[in-house]
């Protein structure tokens, strides 16, 4: 009776470890595949998203320009008013300081703060009112002593008709610049670009939050953390399950008793370094996928709290116009009351 033929043993371990090689790498290039795909998909959505960011720029800058400028102009009148409150209060005052004995210029701008009548009490109002103080000061002094070279016989008689003149002067009727009504709808089209700006930053932030999701979510898109492993392991298993029984071909009786145990122990050493990965990876798919749900959550109330923080400016924008309103409303009633207390 003839031995058996020893071939059939290295040709059925060269198929199976071709097939399980086979099977691992199909695995392995759709899922590279399925992440390049992935990957693209993700980046085309941020473009699109960065466009409509950009367009909702685009349409936010005139709007800008124009609140920008609406700013520009009140702040210009609040200072002409506050110019004008500063030389009234000045005015007032004038007849009753003493060249002898002035107040300091932080007592005087106490006292004109005090008077609720300064609209924008900041660094560039408080020099103007230190030069208009030291202008008037001047003044008098130059009036006092004009008067004295005038008037050097009068003695204490002619600085009396002197300080009556001054009073006389500080109490006559300043012509009135005309009164300017608010109108009522002067800010309707400033409030309507408020409201659209708003809108718009809104989507900005909402969008910009987008991107940072997506962005995200293609930092997540990476091969297997232990991928040069798994190539390793297959081109081990190749070399040892495949090559080797392939090269022995055809063997003896002789050579397969040397080479039949070495063959199959390191046939199991590459099979068992592939199925080991496998593991691994299948491990630490699932400490990610519990990762990943803790931070869904957590984007999740990071929308949520970006939502009510919104929600909140918004709220105070509105506020802020309808304050805005009737400070016109309450200006306009005044100004009409003056007027016709003149008449």
């Amino acid at each position: 009776m003839s031995a058996p033929d020893p071939n059939w043993f290295y040709s059925a371990l060269a198929q199976s470890a071709a097939a399980i090689v086979g099977l691992i790498g199909a695995f392995v290039t759709s899922r590279v595949m399925m992440m390049a795909s992935e990957r693209s998909r993700i980046e085309k959505r941020i473009n699109e998203i960065d466009a409509e960011i950009k367009e909702l720029e685009r349409q936010n800058a005139p709007l800008l320009e124009y609140i920008a400028e609406i700013d520009r102009k009140d702040e210009e009148e609040d200072r002409k008013k506050d110019e004008e409150s500063v030389n009234s209060f000045l005015r007032a005052k004038k007849p009753e300081l003493d060249l002898e004995d002035l107040p300091a210029t932080d007592e005087m701008l106490k006292e004109l703060l005090e008077g609720n009548r300064i609209r924008i009490p900041d660094e560039k109002f408080i020099s103007m009112f230190k030069e208009e103080y030291k202008v008037l000061i001047d003044g008098m002094r130059v009036e006092k002593e004009e008067e004295v070279r005038l008037n050097p016989s009068l003695g204490s008689i002619g600085e009396l008709v002197a300080q009556a003149a001054r009073l006389r002067n500080s109490y006559a009727v300043q012509p009135n610049l005309p009164f300017l009504l608010a109108n009522p709808h002067k800010y309707d089209r400033y409030n309507r670009y408020q409201e659209i700006t708003r809108k718009n930053d809104t989507e900005i932030s909402y969008k910009n939050a987008k991107i940072q999701e997506l962005q995200h979510q293609v930092s997540q898109i990476i091969l297997p953390e232990h991928f040069k492993r798994l190539i390793f392991s297959l081109i081990y298993f190749t070399i040892v399950g495949v090559i080797l029984p392939l090269w022995l071909l055809p063997v003896t009786s002789e050579q397969h008793l040397v080479w039949k145990d070495i063959v199959l122990v390191l046939f199991i050493t590459g099979l068992c370094a592939v199925f080991l990965y496998i593991f691994i990876e299948i491990k630490h798919i699932t400490k990610k996928t519990k990762q990943c749900s803790d931070g869904r959550l957590k984007l999740l109330v990071r929308r949520l709290t970006g939502w009510f923080t919104t929600k909140v400016k918004e709220m105070g924008g509105r506020l802020k116009d309808k304050v805005r309103r009737l400070t016109g409303w309450f200006m306009t009633h005044i100004t009409r009351q003056k007027i016709k207390q003149r008449r």
